[in-house]
């Protein structure tokens, strides 16, 4: 029962990406239902067993929604007092409760702690391979469009940056489990789901998904190697005092050469980035137009915000027009608290990663973090997924290799 609870889990939370498949008219689909009816019975498992799991995680993912659910509750009062409320906000309210009680119902779980690895190198093979296969075979499912106007892959998704999400750190969880895994062939499999994501992540044609992988991983790869460096060469017993600190001052030169010739390759990269955010079909101008709009919506209730919904606009604020940006939309929805509070969940997650000196984790939150700069993921069952099971493993023991 329990392994048919996890698949089932497994296969909503992936399918939730699947937007093709929701209902006409409805943000509900085929996992969104399937998850729905997990959470009821991990609710209903709950208050039989009695069994409450009071982690760290847990306390901080609660006390994230209750500041959450006060400033839209306020804001959407003010908002109503302004007559600037959004028309759809319901929609918005409805998904944050429900990502909500799901992060929470997740956080409780037990697999998610014991068998995180596992359920993890699930997600990412069978998406890999189901979505690997509409690439290779894209008119195989005839009621599937898999590519936007030809040139961008869509895979299972509406829009291509939906999937852009679910990929966005596949990459960081491969490098984690080749990493744990001893068996050369598992090593081989990881390998492969990293190139295969990286060919989907391409086709999406996401500037913002490259523009995330791109700093993630020079930060994980920087990171690991002066770990990797360290520990080689400066915690053996039998080197003497003066010749570590003559190797550790090697190793730090070495990485400041290092930094700077990444430094201006990464302002190349940046800039190339940015310019071509903003130079293709004119979405620069207009996404800089969002995000201005959006910031005046802000700044008629910049501490609770003007409750759940859309506030940005083209033309002007408060146009039911989302700025596309995680930190401007939950701040037009949830003020400067909602901010706080998002800040806050996030770098308690990336500085346990950092203490523990888990730098894939570490580098998996920053993608996170700046792939959610260019996009709403709040409302998105499988961020909540990705930010527990980062959280998982960078607490799970050394001692438990996958």
């Amino acid at each position: 029962m329990k392994n048919l609870e996890k698949f089932w889990l497994l296969i909503g939370i992936i399918l939730t990406n699947a937007t093709q498949l929701r209902l006409p008219s409805l943000p509900i689909g085929l996992g969104e239902i399937m998850l729905f009816f997990w959470v009821i019975l991990a609710l209903i498992k709950l208050l039989i067993n009695k069994l409450c799991l009071i982690t760290p995680i847990l306390k901080l993912v609660s006390l994230f929604w209750i500041v959450a659910f006060t400033s839209l509750t306020l804001g959407l009062e003010i908002a109503d007092s302004m007559n600037l409320q959004s028309s759809e906000w319901y929609r918005d309210y409805f998904a944050f409760g429900f990502s909500f009680i799901l992060s929470i119902c997740l956080a409780n779980s037990d697999f998610l702690y014991s068998q995180t690895q596992k359920m993890i190198d699930y997600v990412i093979s069978f998406s890999m391979l189901a979505l690997f296969s509409l690439f290779l075979f894209p008119y195989s499912v005839p009621f599937l469009i898999t590519w936007y106007d030809g040139i961008r892959f869509l895979g299972w998704s509406k829009n291509p940056n939906q999937l852009a999400l679910l990929l966005s750190i596949i990459p960081f969880f491969s490098l984690y489990l080749f990493k744990t895994s001893h068996q050369i062939l598992s090593k081989l499999k990881f390998i492969i789901l990293i190139i295969l994501c990286f060919i989907l992540g391409t086709a999406t044609q996401s500037d913002a998904l490259i523009f995330a992988w791109m700093i993630g991983l020079t930060i994980s790869i920087f990171l690991e190697s002066y770990l990797f460096l360290s520990k080689k060469f400066l915690f053996k017993k039998y080197i003497k005092s003066e010749i570590k600190g003559l190797i550790q001052a090697m190793i730090a030169v070495l990485f400041a050469i290092i930094i700077l010739i990444l430094a201006d390759f990464g302002y190349q990269q940046i800039y190339s980035t940015f310019a071509n955010i903003y130079d293709e079909g004119d979405q620069g101008s207009a996404r800089t137009i969002l995000w201005k709009n959006g910031m005046i919506a802000i700044s008629y209730s910049p501490l609770f915000g003007l409750g759940p919904g859309a506030h940005s606009g083209e033309a002007g604020p408060f146009l039911d027009f989302e700025a596309h940006n995680t930190f401007i939309d939950w701040g037009s929805s949830s003020g400067i608290l909602g901010i706080i509070a998002y800040i806050s969940l996030l770098g308690w997650i990336a500085w346990q990663a950092w203490k523990k000196q888990s730098f894939i984790m570490f580098a998996a939150v920053i993608c996170l973090m700046i792939f959610s700069s260019f996009h709403y993921v709040l409302r998105h069952p499988i961020f909540w997924f990705y930010l527990l099971s980062i959280n998982s493993l960078i607490n799970q023991s050394s001692k438990n290799k996958y």
